[in-house]
């Protein structure tokens, strides 16, 4: 919630800054378009000075014809576009439209498109100082193990290129927006699902929608890098705000030929183990519209790995919780993402594992059902105690698993989370679990002097 408010804030920040850009009786669309030309001016002053070394490198970047529009250097054969080779990805499909062109890209300070000498289209991404993030650290060794990216989710590292110290990484394009091609049976989300989770037990968090998500956490868990809620891509793309009305993605979708992968980890840390806690507050900094309540009750630390899967979880109830009456397993499934009690939240690697255990009881025919649309507007409610997963399902099924329901939260758990809401009420619970974590080992040794209590039998 805090990071929600801190993006309404930043937006209502932005428009009180172009208020005081902007002179009285200004012309909006004058400003807007100065605004857009000093952004690529930016751009431009960043990525073109390097288009002759790029050029020397085997890389071609796409140019820039006129203000706001990026476009391929080079044509892109049909055998590139309708046959790529893995991890290349499918591209085209958008029908005419007036005012942009074919497989326009969105260009930035840290990202550029490029084609390769075969004509194939390549993601150029600036990287971060090692001295600011361990973006560079992960990117070296996701390139290390980049047989492993391609089974696991991950968006695979080309090369790294270097340029009087400053690096940059290369990657196939692919495509964003990646919920914007339906999915058209229940197949397809499980396939999705599936691509996150391996990721989430390599790594950390949008072969058929579900499965592919969790792949991903699963590898980058594994190699102790944990990341943010994941961003994720698509091995499809054309032009930049036409993906809604593209004509090739659904027919590849119903094909089963596309498959999803994780990108972007200029804000991941690299972490010493599988077993680490960090301060409370970097919980905060999550970028997603909800978190888990692992921090809402004046912690001190948290678990990142625990904390991660709640975020996971949150987002694919708020994603797929609708298609439960059609795989009942993910009443069970989802419910242990995001349980409030941590010793009992699932892993990635757990989570992997039970997802691939329940997907394959499922039938041909019950995979083959058409997915049903989520119509209503917003994010729907996760929470246990506002919306019944279970609702529904047969009385054989919750009797078989209804041990794996999130319990709601008691009423002492609701007041002190009201408590913790308010800013002065968190500084008191603070200052007392501060207090008592320094007092602690003192009543641990005082109680084993005089009672001869075993210091590891006292948790305080």
């Amino acid at each position: 919630m805090l990071t929600f408010m801190n993006m309404l804030w930043k937006r209502r920040t932005h428009q009180l800054s172009l208020e005081e850009e902007t002179p009285a009786g200004g012309n909006w669309e004058v400003t807007a378009k100065a605004c857009m030309k000093e952004r690529e001016d930016k751009v431009m002053g960043i990525w073109e000075p390097l288009r002759n070394w790029f050029a020397e490198n085997g890389y071609i970047l796409y140019t820039f014809p006129e203000v706001g529009h990026y476009v391929p250097s080079m044509d892109t054969s049909p055998q590139t576009a309708e046959f790529p080779d893995y991890p290349y990805a499918f591209c085209g499909g958008d029908p005419p439209y007036p005012y942009s062109m074919p497989l326009e890209a969105h260009c930035s300070e840290k990202v550029c498109f490029a084609q390769d000498m075969q004509g194939r289209h390549v993601t150029i991404k600036k990287l971060r100082n090692a001295d600011e993030t361990d973006e560079i650290c992960i990117y070296q060794l996701l390139l290390e193990k980049n047989e492993s990216l391609v089974k696991n989710c991950v968006l695979p590292i080309i090369e790294i290129l270097e340029y009087e110290g400053q690096y940059f990484a290369v990657m196939p394009r692919w495509g964003d927006g990646p919920f914007f091609a339906t999915p058209a049976s229940i197949r397809n989300v499980l396939h999705y699902i599936r691509c996150l989770l391996k990721v989430w037990s390599a790594l950390p968090l949008n072969e058929s929608i579900d499965k592919i998500y969790l792949k991903a956490v699963n590898f980058l868990h594994s190699n102790a890098i944990d990341l943010k809620e994941g961003n994720t891509l698509i091995n499809h793309f054309g032009t930049r705000g036409r993906v809604p009305h593209n004509l090739m993605r659904p027919k590849l979708l119903s094909a089963g030929r596309l498959t999803y992968a994780l990108f972007d980890f200029d804000l991941a840390q690299m972490l010493p183990s599988t077993e680490c806690r960090l301060p409370s507050t970097q919980s905060f900094f999550v970028m997603s519209i909800e978190i888990p309540f692992d921090t809402s009750h004046g912690e001190l630390d948290y678990d990142p790995y625990k904390f991660e899967m709640g975020c996971l979880g949150i987002v694919l109830c708020q994603m797929f919780q609708h298609c439960i009456p059609f795989a009942h397993f993910l009443a069970p499934f989802l419910d242990r993402l995001i349980t409030d009690r941590l010793e009992l939240r699932l892993t990635a690697k757990e989570a992997l594992e039970f997802f691939e255990e329940m997907h394959a009881k499922l039938t041909p025919e019950q995979l083959a059902v058409e997915a049903p649309v989520y119509t209503l507007h917003g994010y729907p409610p996760w929470q246990p105690e506002k919306y019944d997963r279970w609702e529904g399902l047969p009385d054989e099924f919750i009797a078989e698993w209804g041990h794996f329901r999130a319990p709601k939260p008691s009423f002492g758990t609701k007041l002190l989370r009201w408590f913790c809401r308010r800013l002065w009420g968190e500084r008191i619970v603070i200052n007392i679990r501060r207090f008592v974590r320094l007092l602690a080992p003192y009543v641990r040794a005082s109680l084993h002097y005089l009672f001869y209590v075993s210091p590891n039998r006292l948790k305080i």
